[in-house]
């Protein structure tokens, strides 16, 4: 197990709860995965919620506007919850 495999922490979680608190969505609609795993995904389950899996092998901050960016997408399709 590498140290990216390991369960994200507050602190991680708070960066992610920067951008989802930037982008006006509701911390109720969020669920983040505890393990990172791979290449990272971010996606609107059928729930209405959005899912948010860390990746593996990139590093927190140089993903956050990756996540910035899905975010803004699922926004931009018009279904947004806030």
């Amino acid at each position: 197990m590498n140290a990216h495999s390991l369960p994200i922490g507050m602190a991680e979680m708070n960066r992610i709860f920067e951008v989802v608190d930037e982008q006006e969505i509701s911390r109720e609609l969020i669920q983040v995965e505890l393990l990172p795993s791979r290449d990272g995904t971010v996606e609107r389950l059928p729930t209405g919620k959005i899912r948010i899996v860390l990746p593996e092998n990139v590093g927190l901050g140089e993903w956050l506007p990756t996540l910035e960016r899905a975010l803004r997408s699922l926004s931009a399709d018009g279904s947004e919850n806030r």
